[in-house]
């Protein structure tokens, strides 16, 4: 429970038009290096185990798999991750001030706030963008 919040309003300070409850609210507490963390580390072992697999799978292909390749790709994957985490803090921040009309800074309306709107709007382009970005790079 938030330190300035009272018992019986608990649950409803939180959760004011996103369906929050105390425990969840909770999640949202935690901090944003905890989240990082755990961002950076679950995906590389994630991507790590999906290589494995794609490595035991095709292993009659005779793919030479390159040590080095593979340990950029993990710490690639860990930064990832990382953002990943520090994302989804930001993203449960914008959801936490939102349900309590604290004020918002446009920016963070504008990549959390609108819901699908802000997913059609600026996620999606920016998943296109930097896929061509990164298609470009490679060439």
């Amino acid at each position: 429970m938030h330190p300035n919040s009272s018992p019986t309003s608990a649950s409803t300070a939180y959760s004011a038009g996103v369906g929050v409850d105390g425990q969840a609210a909770d999640l949202i507490e935690t901090g944003v290096w905890k989240k990082v963390l755990i961002g950076a580390v679950v995906t590389p072992v994630v991507v790590g185990g999906m290589t494995r697999r794609f490595m035991v799978r095709n292993a009659d292909k005779q793919y030479d798999f390159d040590p080095i390749a593979i340990g950029l790709l993990l710490v690639l994957s860990s930064v990832v991750g990382g953002l990943l985490g520090a994302l989804l803090a930001w993203k449960d921040r914008v959801e936490y001030r939102q349900a309590n009309n604290l004020p918002i800074s446009f920016p963070s309306k504008l990549l959390f706030g609108y819901g699908i709107i802000s997913l059609v709007l600026v996620w999606v382009p920016i998943a296109i963008f930097g896929t061509l970005f990164v298609l470009v790079l490679t060439l």
